[in-house]
C-alpha cells in the first residue's frame, strides 16, 4: 500500500483524507491466517505538522483462520488502528519513521497492525472437542472409538502422585 505525499509538501497544517484498499493474496507473513476473504481497507487522515506527516487510520479486513483444537476454518473480522509519524530522510528522530521520495510504503505498518490484532486463541466454538490424539479424527463429528487411555511410559512414575488410595 503506497501513500502519496506530494500534495502535502510545504503545506503546514493541511490535513487530507486517506482511503486505501488492497487485496492480500500471500499469507506467508501472517501467522495463523489461511486466507484474506476481503481486501484490507484503510480510512483515515494524513496531516502535515511542520513537515512531520502524521498518519492516523482505522483498518479492517476479514480472514479465514484455523481452529486451534480441530483445525476447522473460522471466519474472523479484524479491526485495527495505525498511528505513525513520518519525516523526510534526515529530519526524523526515534519516534518518527523516515521516508524518501514522495510516497510512503505502508505494507510493514499494515502487516504489524494485522498481526497484533489476531486473537491469541482461535476456536470454532467454546465446546470444541478437538482432534483424536490417536487417529486424528475431528471429535466434533462424532467419537472415533480409539483407546485413549494409553499412558506414555515416561510419565508412568507421575501416576503415583495422583493415586488417591495411598496416604502420603
Amino acid at each position: 500500500m503506497l501513500l502519496g505525499m506530494a500534495q502535502l509538501f510545504g503545506k503546514n497544517g493541511v490535513t487530507t483524507p486517506v482511503m486505501l484498499e488492497e487485496q492480500i493474496n500471500d499469507t506467508s507473513d501472517y501467522p495463523d491466517v489461511v486466507e484474506f476473504l476481503q481486501p484490507v481497507k484503510l480510512e483515515g487522515t494524513l496531516k502535515n505538522e511542520k513537515e512531520i506527516f502524521v498518519f492516523e487510520a482505522k483498518g479492517k479486513t476479514e480472514v479465514n483462520l484455523r481452529c486451534d483444537r480441530c483445525l476447522a476454518p473460522v471466519r474472523k473480522e479484524l479491526c485495527f488502528e495505525i498511528k505513525e509519524r513520518f519525516a523526510h530522510t534526515g529530519r526524523g528522530n526515534e519516534e518518527t519513521e523516515t521516508f524518501s521520495g514522495d510516497q510512503i510504503d505502508l505494507t510493514d505498518f499494515v502487516k504489524r497492525s494485522i498481526i497484533s490484532s489476531l486473537p491469541m486463541k482461535i476456536l470454532c466454538s467454546e465446546d470444541c472437542k478437538g482432534l483424536c490424539p490417536v487417529c486424528g479424527k475431528n471429535l466434533n463429528e462424532g467419537e472415533c472409538g480409539c483407546d485413549t487411555t494409553y499412558i506414555d511410559p515416561r510419565f508412568e512414575s507421575l501416576r503415583a502422585l495422583f493415586n488417591v488410595d495411598e496416604e502420603v
